[in-house]
Parts: structure tokens; sequence; C-alpha cells
């Protein structure tokens, strides 16, 4: 016990060892700061890269799809800071004498053994890369999603990442899809959605008047700002159909090309300025 003692002794009033300690932590500290401005230059740099690319795209009348920019963006950063703190971390291993090859090498058998069983995690971050890359779909469009023929979700996508895609539905569920899942995508909201609206109107006097009364509301609609802020480029209201006339009732179709999200307020708008217009003679 008395050499134990005195072995410890020896060990904490050595000035050699506090010496190499204070060296250690030094170099430590040194490698976590070399370790945080090269990882602050680097975003730096691909912070100003991103921004020059916006600009540029501007420049040449190239619309960028900031959202998906803004996506690739925060990919590309984040791998950039894992890769830089791994590598700080091997190098405060070595600091501490411990053989950093022997663990990447141990490393390297491990992932082999249990890449076997990732092989689905591999998929979902593959096709994810790809979603994000290609832009098949951004956070806040209005997707269908199928694998192979079979139906899986259709909303709003709250969520894209490289593991799973987050969907809200309509009836409130959110779906939480591995990305390998995903096969077909139909998105509603990459150009314009479709406003219609339907009605079945009495005819008066003559089917050519009805027509000329449409024409006169539409006219009066597509040149009110109510209406045009939310047309799809220079697009306008039109009577698209006369789908059937019966019982001296004309059904009728009208439609327009609006911007992105704002089919069902349009559609909306337009039967109440359709009831206004037609009170009275709206049928069914």
């Amino acid at each position: 016990m008395e050499v134990l003692k005195n072995k410890f002794l020896n060990i904490i009033t050595d000035e050699n060892l506090y010496k190499i300690l204070l060296e250690k932590i030094l170099l430590i500290i040194l490698i976590a700061v070399i370790a945080s401005l090269t990882t602050k230059i680097i975003l730096k740099i691909s912070d100003y890269i991103m921004l020059t690319s916006l600009k540029t795209n501007e420049k040449f009348g190239i619309k960028a799809n900031i959202k998906r920019t803004d996506t690739l963006h925060k990919l590309i950063n984040n791998l950039i800071k894992y890769l830089i703190y791994f590598i700080a971390s091997i190098q405060i291993l070595s600091v501490f004498g411990i053989n950093t090859t022997g663990i990447l090498a141990s490393a390297g058998i491990v992932s082999v053994a249990i890449g076997f069983g990732a092989q689905s995690l591999v998929k979902d971050v593959i096709t994810g890369f790809f979603l994000i890359l290609e832009g098949q779909f951004d956070v806040g469009d209005y997707v269908k999603i199928n694998n192979q023929s079979a139906f899986i979700a259709e909303g709003s996508v709250l969520a894209l990442g490289l593991r799973s895609t987050k969907i809200l539905a309509n009836s409130g569920e959110i779906y939480f899809i591995p990305n390998s899942s995903i096969n077909q995508v139909i998105n509603y909201s990459q150009t314009y959605n479709l406003a219609t609206a339907e009605f079945s109107i009495l005819i008066t006097e003559s089917l050519e008047k009805l027509e000329m009364e449409i024409n006169s509301l539409l006219d009066s609609l597509n040149s009110s700002d109510n209406y045009n802020k939310y047309f799809y480029k220079k697009e306008k209201i039109i009577l698209t159909a006369i789908t059937k006339i019966e019982d001296n009732i004309a059904s009728i179709k009208v439609g327009v090309k609006v911007k992105l999200n704002k089919s069902s307020l349009v559609e909306t708008k337009l039967r109440k300025d359709f009831y206004n217009k037609f009170q009275g003679r709206l049928k069914g």
C-alpha cells in the first residue's frame, strides 16, 4: 500500500507531467480553434458562392428556386461541418496517443458489417439527395406520391429530408414517407393551378343573351384587382364550355390559370360573384 502511495505522489508531483498535460491541452485548444476558424471560412465561401450564383442567375433573367437552393446549401454546409469535426476529433485522439489508424480500420470493418442491414437507409439517403437536387418538389408544394402504381399520400409537403419526406394530408394526417418508397411524384405547384367553376343558369331570353351577360361579368372580374392579382401571367377568366342545355337551363363552366395555391380562393370568389349577378336564376 505504501508503495502505491509513493508512486501516486511521484506522479502528481512530477513537473514533467504537468508540462505534458499543459502542452496537450494547448494543442487540443489549437486544434479546436483551427477547426472552428476553418469551418467559418469555408461556410463563408459557400455562402458567397450561393449568393453570387443567385445574383448571376437574376442578372441573366434565370429564375432560381430559392427553396431548393437553400435546402442544398444547408445540406452542403452540414456535410462540410461534419467532415471538419470528424478530422478534428481524429487529431485530438492522436494527441492522447490513441492509434486512430486502428480505429479507422475497425470502423471500416463495422461499416461493412452493418452495411447489409442498412441498405434501406442508404437507398433513402440517395433518393432524398436526388429529390432535392432535381427539385421534384419543395416544402410547401402540393403533391401526390405513388410507389409504382400504388398510391401513398397526397397533400402539402411539410419537410423534405435526406431520410424521409413529411406530407400533411387535407384530412389532417401527417405521413412520414421513406424516400426510397417514392417512385412517382405528381406536383401540382410548380407552374400554375387551374381555377374552375360550374353553374347552371336559367335562360330568360336566349342563349346568346346569356352568353353576353356571362362575358360582361367576366370582363368586369378580369379588370378587377380582386382577381387579376391572382392570375398566372396575363391569363383571363373565360367561358370554357356550355356543357348542357336542358329545360331552358344552361350548364356552363368558367376557368382561369392562377398562381400557385390560389385556385380555391379564386373559385370561391367566382361562386360569390356569379351568385350576386344571377341571383334567382342559378339552379342546382
